[in-house]
């Protein structure tokens, strides 16, 4: 039996993009503080990716729902004039939630959605990094490539770190894009320094023992946050490197990578991602470029680890349709998870491997949306079948 065709759209999947007001406004008027970003490159990616397919895609943004008249005032990419324009749209089968906020409204739309029975495409809008590390410390096969983490809200747990280990990470718990993260290490017996990047500039002093709670208050604006043990990643130059990785499901449901960034960072910077653009290196030229032995068993490393840390995060939170992994190794080889991302900026995947794999990634999404549908209808159909 055919698929139900939607009377307002004259298509089988409608899926509705969630993301800020501001960004919404941004497409409307075209304004050159969102053109002129990445955020914009991944708007106009997502509606080229969606072009051909049998998919009604619109993006909204708070307060554009109208849960009453089950209506939506969308904003969607009209191809045959390259313009955004905006439009009443049925309810979606579907939300991808792009970032439309953390308010109390914003997850207010959200819930609403979730009792209406619309899926999002991500279980999760956002990870908590304990609540993460925490329930993932329960899985045999990923607690090994965790590293010790403990919260942040005891003072006394971040200088029993240090005792351990030197120096140390802390980390806000819902901080992205390379944000909300501090090292801090002993700099004598009652002093400490530090080092933190923001804004693409790296920052560091030194303080006595007694500034900290002080210093990490005003960086945190006592936001909630996680101490971690450090890990010894390899190095080029003295300067770390990480790996984000793109894992999505595909037109069948199946895990997939659709691509691996090995990111190097800046000199004495604690993070790799928001480096420099030549910085940035698909995994497998990386591994070429500097000589990693026997770069095909690792490459198969890495895509077993992947796979292994994508379906735990889903035995924990739920199903997801894709998910940004960020890990390093160590200069023994080993695996470290060091978050997992369910709005990936897609900036890595960008960087390394240009627009055209940004639209591939999207167009992944969307055929997992499509065969999403058609699994539920097809389910229902059997239901009804069986009453």
């Amino acid at each position: 039996m055919g698929e139900k065709r939607n009377q307002s759209t004259g298509k089988n999947v409608v899926v509705g993009v969630f993301i800020t007001k501001k960004h919404a406004q941004g497409l409307m008027t075209m304004s050159q503080k969102l053109v002129n970003t990445h955020r914009y490159i991944r708007y106009i990616e997502l509606a080229e990716a969606n072009r051909g397919m049998d998919v009604t895609l619109y993006f909204f943004a708070t307060g554009d729902a109208d849960f009453e008249k089950k209506c939506v005032r969308g904003i969607f990419y009209n191809y045959s004039d390259d313009t955004w324009q905006q439009k009443i749209f049925p309810l979606p089968h579907l939300l991808y939630d792009r970032g439309g906020g953390t308010s109390r409204q914003s997850t207010g739309v959200i819930k609403k959605f979730r009792e209406l029975g619309i899926r999002n495409i991500n279980a999760r809008h956002y990870f908590d990094k304990w609540d993460l590390f925490d329930r993932l410390s329960g899985i045999e096969t990923v607690s090994p490539h965790l590293p010790a983490t403990v919260k942040g809200d005891k003072f006394d747990n971040i200088f029993h770190m240090l005792d351990r280990y030197g120096h140390v990470y802390v980390k806000t718990r819902r901080g992205s894009c390379g944000t909300g993260v501090i090292r801090i290490e002993r700099n004598g017996p009652d002093r400490l320094r530090y080092y933190y990047s923001y804004g693409g500039r790296l920052f560091s002093g030194i303080i006595a023992k007694q500034e900290l709670e002080k210093i990490l208050n005003r960086f945190f604006a006592h936001k909630p946050f996680i101490v971690q043990e450090p890990v010894d990643l390899i190095k080029k130059d003295q300067c770390i490197i990480d790996f984000r990785s793109e894992v999505q499901k595909n037109k069948d449901g199946q895990i997939m990578i659709t691509g691996t960034t090995a990111r190097i960072g800046r000199l004495y910077s604690p993070i790799a991602s928001n480096t420099h653009k030549e910085d940035y290196y698909p995994v497998e030229k990386f591994l070429m470029q500097f000589g990693a032995p026997r770069s095909d068993v690792l490459q198969a490393k890495i895509n077993g680890f992947l796979l292994t840390v994508f379906r735990a995060v889903e035995q924990v939170y739920g199903s997801f349709g894709e998910m940004g992994i960020d890990f390093g190794m160590d200069t023994k080889g080993h695996l470290w998870l060091i978050e997992c991302n369910s709005k990936s900026a897609k900036v890595a995947l960008y960087n390394a491997y240009g627009r055209q794999k940004v639209r591939e990634s999207f167009r992944n999404l969307l055929q997992y949306a499509i065969f999403l549908v058609q699994s539920q209808n097809s389910n229902n159909t059997r239901e009804k079948v069986q009453q």
